[in-house]
């Protein structure tokens, strides 16, 4: 059997034909090379390749299992991260990696559209779905209109939940980007990988129902546990 293409579509007809759910157990890898013919190389090529495409994930000195379904966020929406998670029935959890309120620097003022020395409240956070690392957070917010919002414990609390049922700041708008990046050895670390390994980044603006800014976040996201997805429309005439 060749290549890594061919060898990973066994390993999924396998777990489609033997009916495996998330969290069962795939064979060894000597049984595996053994059913198909396989070397070794080729198949740990191929594993990883689903590991890193979100369908498999390997546990220490256990083996290699069915990895839970992705998340899939959709591109178009507003809301924080715990409400997402919630929503698609799984169970959002937060690592505070470090939290401070500052006075916006050039970096600030650039990003979030602050004026220079406003306070800005920083936090950075390891995100985690059904208890497994997704995402290493980073969020700039304008403090003007949530003063005290470095008191909340936000290990716990949602964000955007504080920000709205404290302060009555709905995000409503922004703007994002998304590209590709490899996670440095912090971020590996954070979040069970190797440094290296692809990511997802993320960045964007947020703005309130007054069009005022909210939050400026990157965040480096883990594409074996959540996609993105958004609504494709034709144009009208008219918008053409």
């Amino acid at each position: 059997m060749g290549s890594r293409n061919q060898t990973a579509e066994l390993v999924e007809a396998y777990i489609i034909d033997h009916g495996l759910l998330p969290g069962d157990k795939l064979p060894s890898e000597r049984e595996m090379c053994e059913m198909w013919g396989l070397n070794r190389m080729t198949l740990r090529n191929a594993l990883k390749r689903l590991s890193n495409l979100g369908i498999v994930e390997s546990r220490a000195s256990l083996g290699m299992f069915v990895a839970p379904p992705k998340m899939v966020r959709n591109l178009q929406d507003t809301i924080g991260f715990s409400q997402a998670v919630r929503e698609a029935g799984r169970v959002p959890g937060h690592r505070v990696i470090g939290c401070e309120l500052i006075e916006a620097n050039k970096f600030v003022v650039r990003h979030l559209r602050v004026i220079l020395a406003s306070p800005t409240f920083v936090i950075k956070r390891v995100n985690t779905i059904d208890g497994h690392p997704v995402a290493v957070e980073t969020s700039w917010i304008n403090a003007q209109h949530c003063k005290g919002i470095e008191a909340y414990d936000f290990s716990t609390a949602s964000l955007y939940g504080v920000l709205e049922d404290r302060y009555g700041i709905i995000p409503t708008s922004g703007t994002e980007k998304i590209s590709v990046t490899k996670v440095d050895e912090e971020e590996a670390d954070l979040l069970g990988v190797r440094g290296g390994d692809s990511a997802f980044f993320q960045t964007g603006l947020i703005l309130d129902q007054h069009e005022r800014p909210v939050e400026y976040f990157k965040n480096v996201v883990l594409p074996s546990r959540i996609s993105f997805s958004t609504e494709l429309r034709r144009m009208t005439t008219s918008e053409a």
